[in-house]
């Protein structure tokens, strides 16, 4: 049975609902992954490790949601998230085994991130491309940024769908603001690497 059977169309967090549950049963299926999201958490992938990795890629597209802001401050804003992001995991996994495989997927070209600078970026959304084991794409729309709490335990709205044209005005929507963005991965990388001394990978 493919996933796409599995799932609700809404997507709230409420109960077992989650937003990341439906990521988990998703990403065996999927080949791509492409991200819009206003805030972006490492910790995000952290709770999706060993499965983002057998994608071909992955992009976050991502901004800041409370105001418009130069590229030094979004950068400033992306470090502080991604620093308390990572802190958070620690928390609950010392070891942070998954922050190894996020590091060498940024600097193999795996994950690529980028940050909107505009405007201000309020956007989510989680386009899928179907893998050889499924026969349809998937996409989340909603409320819920990449973030732990967007994923887990905020209370939001998202809708699911396989519906092939819904998923195409998507992708053309996605590939207008990815080729607006700047890219940020070295600035990822370097918050990244900066823990990678501390902890066991």
């Amino acid at each position: 049975m493919t996933p796409e059977n599995k799932l609700p169309t809404l997507l709230d967090n409420r109960g077992e609902n989650k937003v990341l549950t439906a990521f988990r049963k998703l990403l065996p299926y999927s080949r791509q992954w492409d991200v819009a999201t206003g805030y972006f958490e490492i910790g995000a992938l952290l709770d999706l490790d060993g499965l983002w990795q057998p994608l071909e890629g992955m992009r976050v597209l991502l901004g800041d949601e409370m105001t418009k802001r130069t590229r030094e401050e979004l950068i400033r804003a992306l470090r502080v998230q991604s620093e308390e992001s990572i802190e958070a995991a620690k928390e609950k996994d010392d070891s942070l085994a998954g922050l190894g495989a996020v590091r060498q997927a940024l600097v193999g070209g795996q994950i690529q991130t980028r940050v909107y600078t505009k405007a201000k970026f309020h956007a989510k959304g989680y386009i899928m491309d179907g893998g050889a084991n499924s026969l349809t794409d998937f996409a989340v729309v909603g409320s819920s940024n990449f973030t732990h709490p967007g994923l887990t335990q905020n209370i939001e709205l998202n809708l699911f769908t396989t519906e092939q044209h819904q998923i195409n005005a998507l992708r053309e929507w996605y590939a207008q603001v990815w080729k607006e963005g700047e890219d940020v991965s070295a600035e990822v990388l370097k918050v990244i690497e900066r823990h990678l001394g501390t902890v066991k990978v």
